[in-house]
């Protein structure tokens, strides 16, 4: 079990990023925190609960909201037996709008940030709430035959005032697989999955797509495989009670390479969605080093018979002899809260300087950036913070620093936000 106390001081001017600028604004914000981990030889769970008590000298008619916010639940399981695999998670988060951070929300398995669905529309005011829970059962791991089920529900909602302006959302899907292991080298697969995505907006949007898959994955040597696939997809969209549909093939073809100092992957593949076919093609390569680990792929996608967009990204960290280097970048498609496509890239660095056993210097970067090509409405938004960071005790933190924070529309235009602060805390371990 570990209990955390956190005490921040922030002043600063502009923090909701209004347009005009609200003024000047100090913060107090307590935040308490639990987490519970058991483990044991065949499973694991994991609890989570935090939430913040914010007070302070607020601008008039600022949408700081104050008091007791951005609770936060999260739950973990997963269990193994001798032939068989189950997991489940589970997320819910109640956040200010107007002071909600979108480079601070997700970040995939690799460290690359991943920005949220409602990311062009966090500059409103009110509540926002967001769930997440997906849940996976796989059988016959090791065995001739196996299945794989896997079930998703996630959505955003409003409160506040903010459901004025922003439309509530939902997505949910599941999908079923079979596995056939025809020998050592080779496995045989068929699939089957349905996503739905509905939409409380002026038009009732509603999208529904069904796709089938079969494949094959062989082993060409004791480093190299190939996997091909083709499905059919079948989409349809709601608006306004008109339905238009939405059908045709899919597929992918992947070809991995592991290598002495990494792995190397091409590949090909075709997908499909309510507005057409999309085709990726990409090239991936990592390289494992004793000081570091450094990744990139690059490619191109296409949108039917429209112009290629380029895509890609990079991961790196390196160890110096006093502190690290990070880096993360990504340009890809991604699908936003009224379930549409755009291109979205994302940029993070980071840089810790070890002066001694009791402090350091940081400075961390992020950045994010969405170009829709339905609305022409380009967002970006660039966080940059430089702190230093001292260990008061060997159970106390001590953190200050700077923050300087910009958010850039095309239809509203261009805000931003410099921030001093300072923050205290520790953390209670219980183990038994």
């Amino acid at each position: 079990m570990i209990f955390g106390l956190q005490q921040e001081f922030e002043a600063g001017d502009n923090l909701s990023l209004e347009i005009p600028s609200e003024g000047s604004t100090a913060l107090s914000t307590t935040t308490l925190s639990f987490d519970l981990l058991s483990e044991t030889r065949t499973q694991s769970l994991s609890f989570g609960l935090a939430g913040s008590l914010r007070e302070g000298d607020i601008p008039r008619g600022s949408d700081i909201s104050t008091g007791f916010v951005d609770p936060v639940v999260t739950l973990g399981y997963s269990r193994e037996a001798a032939n068989a695999r189950l997991s489940f998670d589970g997320r819910y988060r109640e956040s200010d709008v107007s002071f909600l951070d979108p480079l601070a929300l997700l970040v995939d398995d690799t460290g690359v940030l991943v920005l949220p669905e409602d990311f062009e529309t966090l500059n409103a005011t009110g509540t926002r709430r967001s769930y997440n829970v997906s849940t996976k059962l796989e059988t016959g791991i090791d065995g001739p035959f196996g299945l794989v089920f896997d079930a998703k529900a996630s959505g955003i909602s409003y409160g506040d005032g903010a459901s004025a302006t922003l439309d509530d959302s939902r997505r949910y899907g599941y999908g079923l697989e079979a596995r056939l292991r025809f020998s050592p080298v080779t496995t045989g697969f068929a699939g089957y999955d349905r996503d739905y995505y509905e939409s409380d907006d002026a038009q009732d949007s509603e999208n529904e797509t069904d796709a089938f898959e079969i494949g094959v994955n062989h082993a060409l040597s004791r480093r190299a495989s190939i996997e091909v696939a083709i499905g059919y997809s079948e989409s349809s969209e709601t608006e306004n009670l008109v339905t238009t549909k939405s059908d045709g093939l899919t597929g992918r073809v992947v070809y991995g390479l592991e290598m002495p100092n990494g792995a190397l992957d091409l590949s090909y593949e075709a997908t499909r969605d309510q507005d057409g076919k999309r085709e990726f093609v990409r090239f991936d390569r990592s390289f494992e080093q004793p000081l570091g680990v450094f990744s990139y792929n690059i490619g191109a996608t296409r949108k039917g018979s429209g112009d290629p967009d380029l895509i890609g990204g990079l991961t790196w960290r390196r160890d110096l002899p006093a502190g690290r280097i990070t880096l993360g970048m990504k340009r890809g498609v991604t699908v936003n809260d009224n379930d549409d496509e755009r291109i979205s890239t994302t940029a993070t660095f980071g840089y810790l300087y070890q002066i001694n056993q009791l402090s350091s210097l940081g400075f961390d970067a992020s950045y994010g950036l969405t170009e829709s090509s339905a609305s022409r409405n380009d967002t970006q938004r660039t966080d940059l913070t430089t702190s230093y960071n001292y260990a008061l005790t060997p159970d106390w933190s001590l953190s200050t620093g700077v923050s300087y924070r910009v958010r850039d529309e095309d239809a509203a235009g261009r805000s931003d936000s410099t921030s001093v602060f300072l923050r205290i805390g520790r953390e209670f371990t219980i183990f038994r």
